[in-house]
């Protein structure tokens, strides 16, 4: 009986012990009506961390894989390969038309100013693609913009896992 009360005493004092504070340290500062509305406005700020973005932060070097849409044939096989240097291979073949040869391109790219979208060089039309873990998705030629269509789930390429 004396092993159980001990054992019981001290799970609760350790659990006691475990437990967030009540006292919010931020109650003690005296707030004006200034203050409050800066806390305010920097809580409803969203941050962007510049250091953390898809060119710093992700493994996105590899071949990129799948069927864009195509307006007139079933889709284009497309297979791009950005390298660690900024050098680019891409491969296209149409589906259901031409004599099924890819059309090939290689070059450099870059990343914008937010390090998630990439430009690919004048060979491949300055072709814009978002980076993602493990995607890319096509975007729109001049603004980088997402593609607003119905197919716009269609417009992802993924990554070769090896």
């Amino acid at each position: 009986m004396k092993k159980t009360v001990i054992t019981l005493s001290v799970a609760t004092l350790l659990l006691t012990a475990c437990a967030k504070p009540t006292h919010n340290a931020a109650e003690d500062i005296q707030t004006t009506p200034q203050t409050q509305a800066a806390a305010e406005h920097e809580a409803a700020t969203p941050t962007v961390d510049s250091e953390h973005n898809a060119q710093t932060s992700l493994d996105w070097a590899g071949e990129y894989t799948g069927l864009l849409p195509c307006a007139d044939c079933s889709g284009i096989e497309t297979k791009l390969e950005l390298k660690q240097d900024g050098t680019y291979a891409l491969s296209e073949i149409y589906q259901d038309k031409g004599d099924g040869k890819a059309f090939e391109s290689q070059g450099t790219f870059s990343f914008d100013s937010t390090g998630s979208i990439i430009t690919l060089d004048e060979n491949a039309e300055q072709r814009k693609f978002f980076v993602g873990e493990n995607f890319i998705e096509a975007r729109e030629f001049e603004t980088g913009e997402k593609i607003n269509s119905p197919l716009a789930d269609h417009y992802k390429l993924h990554k070769e896992l090896k």
